[in-house]
C-alpha cells in the first residue's frame, strides 16, 4: 500500500496542475537562455570574436545564428554570412562558446552582436491564446472611451495618445512616433515594434485609429481596435518570433485615412518588407437579434454567398467581418483558419473585393484601403458600423452598448493569426554592448 500511495500522489499532483491550469507541465518547454555575450576585435585576421553562455533547461541541442547591428541595435540586419564556431546547429548548453565573424571589409557604425538561440520546439498557441484577458480589454477600453477629436476632445486625444506611448514603452517595445502636419494641426502615428529574431525585415502589423468624429465617444468607433492591439502587444511582448510584428495606433482615419496614408506613403523604411497588416475597425458590437444585420443592397451582386450567409440567420448581427482585396486572400484564409482552430465559438464571415475594392467603397472606408493601394495585404476586420451599430458616430457609441465576449473572441482570433503569421518560435537571445571596428 505504501507503494501505492507514492505512486498515486506524483499522478493526482500532475492531474491536479492539469486540470487548474489547463495544461500538463510536461507540455512546458523553458526558451533557451543567452547572456554574458562579449565581442572581441582581432584584427589580425579581420574577424571578431563573440563569446557567450548558452543555458537549455532540458539539455536540447540548440540552433544559433548571429545578427548583427550597425545602428547600435535598433535593427540587426548588417550582413554577417562567413561565421563558424559554435554556431548553426547543433548547439549544446556550455559557458564561453565561440562563434568568429568574418568580414572582408571592416564595417563602420556603432556595431551589436545578438546572439540567437531556439530549441526548434513547437510553441503551442492556444495557451498564448487563453490569455486574452477581457477584463483588462474593458479596463483599456473604459479609459479610451470620450471624444478623441482634434478640436473637440483635445484633451482626452492627448491622454490616449500618451497611453498608447506609455503602454509600448511598458511592454518593452521599440517606439516611433511619425508626426504629420495637417493644417497646423500635430497629428502622430504610434508604433510600437517587437522585432524578429532572423527574419527581421519582414512585418506584420496590427492597427487601429485612435481619433474620433467630434460628438461621438468613440467606444466602438475605435475604441475597442486600440483596446485590442494593446492586449495582444501585452502578450505576445512576452515571446519571440522569427518575422517583426508591429503595433500602430493611426491618427486623422476620420479625416480621411489621413495618418495611414502618411505612414504608408513614408513611414515604411526601406529594409522593411511588409507581409501582412491587420487592421482593426469596429470589433465590438454584436446582436442576436432578427434582422439587426442590413446589408448594402449592391452586395448581393458582389457577394451572394456572404448575403446568403447572413440571411440564412435571419440577418443577426452575430459575426466579424473578415475582408481583403484579391491579393490578400492568402491572409483572409490563414485567419479563418486561426479563428476555427482556436476561436471556434467565434462566427467569422469573410470576403474578398476584387482590385483595391474600387467597386465597393463600403469596404474601404478605413486604413486598409491605404495599405491596398500602396501594393500591401490587408484585412479590414468590421462589426460593420452603421450596417449594424445604430449609436456609430453618435455620443451612443459607448461601452456599455458592446458585447465583451464577442470583441475578447475577435481578439483571441487575431492574435492566433499573427502569432502564426509571425512565426513564434522557442528562442532567446543575448546582445553584446557597443563595438567598433578600425579600418
Amino acid at each position: 500500500m505504501k507503494t501505492l500511495k507514492l505512486i498515486l500522489i506524483p499522478i493526482f499532483m500532475l492531474f491536479s496542475f492539469s486540470f487548474f491550469t489547463g495544461e500538463s507541465p510536461l507540455d512546458k518547454d523553458s526558451p533557451p537562455s543567452v547572456s554574458n555575450v562579449q565581442a572581441e576585435i582581432i584584427n589580425s585576421i579581420n574577424a571578431v570574436k563573440i563569446t557567450y553562455d548558452l543555458f537549455d533547461a532540458e539539455s536540447d541541442p540548440m540552433k544559433v545564428t548571429l545578427r548583427i547591428s550597425n545602428d547600435s541595435g535598433v535593427t540587426f540586419l548588417y550582413p554577417c554570412d562567413s561565421v563558424s564556431g559554435d554556431v548553426g546547429y547543433p548547439v549544446y548548453s556550455g559557458n564561453q562558446k565561440q562563434i568568429y565573424w568574418y568580414y572582408s571589409t571592416p564595417p563602420t557604425g556603432s556595431l551589436k552582436a545578438k546572439v540567437i538561440a531556439n530549441d526548434l520546439h513547437p510553441v503551442p498557441i492556444q495557451p498564448i491564446v487563453n490569455q486574452v484577458d477581457s477584463n483588462k480589454l474593458l479596463e483599456n477600453l473604459q479609459f479610451i472611451e470620450g471624444i478623441r477629436h482634434r478640436t473637440a476632445g483635445q484633451h482626452h486625444l492627448q491622454a490616449v495618445r500618451d497611453s498608447i506611448y506609455n503602454t509600448f514603452l511598458r511592454y518593452g517595445l521599440q517606439r516611433t512616433i511619425q508626426n504629420i502636419n495637417y493644417y497646423g494641426y500635430n497629428a502622430q502615428n504610434f508604433e510600437g515594434r517587437h522585432p524578429g529574431t532572423t527574419r527581421e525585415d519582414t512585418t506584420y502589423i496590427v492597427d487601429g485609429h485612435y481619433d474620433t468624429v467630434p460628438v461621438s465617444p468613440g467606444a466602438d468607433d475605435n475604441g475597442t481596435a486600440v483596446a485590442a492591439f494593446l492586449e495582444i502587444a501585452r502578450i505576445l511582448s512576452n515571446y519571440n518570433f522569427r518575422n517583426t510584428i508591429k503595433f500602430i495606433g493611426f491618427d486623422l482615419e476620420e479625416a480621411g485615412l489621413v495618418g495611414s496614408l502618411h505612414y504608408v506613403a513614408g513611414g515604411i523604411h526601406p529594409y522593411e518588407k511588409i507581409s501582412g497588416d491587420f487592421n482593426l475597425e469596429m470589433i465590438g458590437y454584436y446582436s442576436d437579434e432578427p434582422n439587426s444585420q442590413i446589408l448594402p443592397s449592391y452586395f448581393s451582386t458582389y457577394f451572394p454567398a456572404f448575403c446568403d450567409s447572413v440571411a440564412a440567420q435571419q440577418y443577426r448581427g452575430n459575426f466579424i467581418l473578415n475582408v481583403a482585396n484579391d491579393s490578400s486572400t492568402s491572409l483572409r484564409y490563414q485567419l479563418d483558419s486561426c479563428a476555427r482552430l482556436y476561436v471556434p465559438e467565434l462566427r467569422v464571415l469573410s470576403l474578398s473585393v476584387a482590385g483595391n475594392g474600387e467597386s465597393v467603397p463600403n469596404l474601404r472606408r478605413s486604413d486598409n484601403a491605404n495599405f491596398w493601394d500602396h501594393g500591401y495585404k490587408a484585412l479590414m476586420l468590421t462589426d460593420g458600423a452603421e450596417t449594424r451599430n445604430h449609436n456609430y458616430h453618435t455620443a451612443g457609441d459607448t461601452v456599455e452598448t458592446l458585447n465583451m465576449q464577442f470583441m475578447t473572441n475577435v481578439v483571441k482570433a487575431t492574435l492566433a493569426t499573427v502569432a502564426s503569421v509571425a512565426g513564434i518560435e522557442n528562442s532567446g537571445y543575448g546582445i553584446s554592448g557597443l563595438f567598433t571596428v578600425s579600418g
